[in-house]
């Protein structure tokens, strides 16, 4: 767990940034710092520059790591391209799989190239459910996750955790006036 300082100097590196992008039509600074912050347990953990835990995907040429990971599944005979593979499967609830698996995720030369490439994502047309709601954190994580669209994340308490991690942000972001 990050100390109170780590996460106050957590969100005075990431949120200036994020609100920078928000007011250049992105998402607000709120959603994209907790987001961090969950993804890389406030810093503490994270791969490269990749501060929001985003894989390779099909389209991504730049460089990646092979990293450990967890993920959510509905069915439990997922399969991943080698070399990327589960190592295990715990069934959590029904329909609920737990997979523990080694995935690629992109490495970025920069937090700032990884915003950006965060800000591109979140602007597909897999989201476009959610993108009216940019500028109400908690609400674009509910909808990011509700059933329309693209799943943003696999985490069967996503919206939860968020709205909880914005809270938290929100707070540090008044206490220091970030």
């Amino acid at each position: 767990m990050a100390t109170k300082n780590e996460q106050i100097e957590f969100v005075r590196k990431i949120y200036p940034a994020a609100t920078r992008l928000y007011r250049a039509g992105g998402v607000h600074p709120l959603f994209v710092t907790a987001q961090a912050a969950l993804e890389t347990g406030w810093k503490i953990k994270r791969i490269g520059n990749n501060i929001f835990g985003i894989t390779k995907g099909s389209s991504w040429t730049g460089p990646v790591s092979l990293e450990l990971t967890t993920e959510y599944f509905r069915t439990p005979d997922v399969k991943f391209k080698a070399p990327e593979r589960v190592v295990s499967v715990e069934q959590v609830a029904p329909g609920k799989y737990k997979y523990r698996v080694y995935r690629y995720f992109r490495n970025f030369a920069s937090i700032d190239e990884c915003l950006d490439n965060h800000l591109e994502l979140l602007r597909r047309p897999g989201y476009a459910d959610a993108w009216p709601y940019r500028g109400d954190p908690k609400e674009f994580a509910r909808r990011l996750v509700d059933g329309t669209g693209a799943k943003y994340a696999t985490a069967p308490d996503y919206a939860e955790v968020m709205a909880s991690m914005i809270d938290n942000v929100a707070r540090i972001v008044k206490e220091t006036g970030v």
